[in-house]
């Protein structure tokens, strides 16, 4: 089974919760918000919880960081670490 995102702003599914409903499964694919309400309270409870403060101008690094974390949530801590070190080879980090 697939699950889709809701898609309301490119013309796709969307999840009504003032009509109470919260996924719809259309053929073989499920149309939820549960995947990114929990994305947001990982990506919530991290700022929250140990950085406390993001600036806009370094928003994109944060939010990099936890896109990577959440989409590799499924691989073992082991092979999640040489992912990220393939990820970084040959590139540099400035700040201004």
């Amino acid at each position: 089974m697939k699950v889709r995102r809701s898609q309301s702003v490119t013309g796709g599914s969307a999840i009504r919760h003032s009509w109470n409903v919260y996924a719809r499964k259309e053929g073989d694919v499920l149309t939820s918000t549960n995947t990114i309400e929990g994305y947001f309270s990982i990506l919530k409870r991290g700022i929250n919880g140990v950085y406390h403060h993001v600036g806009k101008q370094l928003l994109h690094r944060y939010l990099s960081e936890f896109d990577f974390g959440y989409n590799s949530r499924h691989i073992e801590g082991g092979e999640r670490s040489l992912l990220a070190i393939k990820k970084v080879i040959g590139k540099r980090v400035m700040y201004r």
